[in-house]
């Protein structure tokens, strides 16, 4: 997802997030009318023959917002919904690792509808909510209950939201609805041994990323090039000739397993920009899509007294191609 398109999902958000509610609630028949179109089960393949599975809810024609433990370590997604099925083609992290964000591009808009955002202001504690996703692998299942408190993680943060409608495994990433069929947050986790005690994190987070991507790429650019990542002129990360980014079959011999890199290859290729594939001198490999991931590689090789090295950035193979850091 580039800034552009984020740009405009926040001019999008923003005018959605200011619409006033209707004057008279609906019947939970009816919020699953209006929501349910919007939320879709996550098939993720993650190598192995291993599939996770999830929610996901549709917030413009090609985007859907989940939890990103959904598809963390995937190498392919696949969103379904009765009969339709579509491919992700990009995912795109919050730049804060403790945000449990992401957000799924589609290779082609989907058909069905989207939901409305509601601001988190407007919750309430006690207010009647429903959640929908795939519990357990069940499509689109309801379920009722209140907000039982709204818990900020630090202050000046929007708070995350407890609710007592049940959520269950599978249902990671889907929605939670108002008595409008509004999506004022995601669902995210469920407390172990604990009934009718489950989180949603705000839907309202989505009008931050814009500007959380915009500072992470600055910090982004200034880490790679301390690992010697060379720029052009275009600010673009300038290509070694190496390989061809698709190509698996150019990456080096690391270690006694090459099954293994080109898995996390797979999972690098399917991340959205900021992205870095990385190699270390002790034949480490892996991906990083945060500034965060980046300082803590840059950590572990100082720590072992490893040469760090990044084999392709964003959309370009740079191995072969890397300055000496300045000194």
């Amino acid at each position: 997802m580039s800034l552009r398109p984020l740009a405009l999902f926040l001019f999008w958000l923003g005018a959605l997030s200011g619409a006033a509610s209707t004057a008279q609630a609906l019947e939970p028949d009816a919020v699953f009318a209006r929501a349910a179109p919007a939320v879709w089960t996550v098939k993720a393949d993650v190598g192995n023959n291993k599939t996770a599975f999830g929610s996901a809810v549709a917030v413009l024609p090609d985007l859907l917002v989940t939890a990103c433990h959904v598809v963390d370590k995937a190498i392919a997604v696949q969103i379904t919904q009765k009969d339709t099925s579509t491919k992700i083609a990009r995912i795109t992290r919050d730049p804060d690792p403790t945000r449990d964000l992401c957000v799924l591009s589609t290779s082609t808009p989907l058909k069905l509808a989207t939901v409305e955002i509601a601001p988190i202001a407007g919750v309430r504690v006690g207010q009647r909510v429903f959640a929908i996703g795939s519990p357990h692998g069940l499509e689109l299942s309801l379920t009722e209950g209140l907000v039982s408190a709204l818990r900020p993680k630090a202050p000046g943060e929007l708070p995350a939201i407890q609710t007592s409608a049940a959520i269950s495994a599978g249902s990671s990433g889907g929605g939670l609805f108002d008595t409008d069929g509004r999506l004022i947050g995601v669902t995210d986790n469920i407390s172990p041994g604990g009934e009718n005690l489950g989180f949603a994190y705000p839907a309202q987070w989505l009008a931050e990323l814009p500007q959380r991507m915009a500072a992470e790429r600055a910090k982004w650019r200034t880490l790679l090039q301390g690992l010697g990542v060379a720029y052009g002129a275009d600010g673009e990360v300038a290509p070694s000739g190496h390989a061809d980014l698709q190509n698996a079959g150019g990456l080096p011999d690391i270690g006694s397993d090459p099954a293994g890199v080109r898995l996390a290859y797979q999972q690098f290729l399917l991340q959205a920009r900021p992205r870095a594939f990385l190699i270390t001198g002790d034949k480490q490999y892996g991906t990083a899509t945060r500034s965060a991931d980046l300082i803590a590689h840059v950590k572990g090789c100082t720590e072992r007294k490893v040469t760090c090295a990044a084999y392709a950035v964003d959309d370009t193979v740079v191995w072969g191609k890397q300055q000496a850091p300045a000194r």
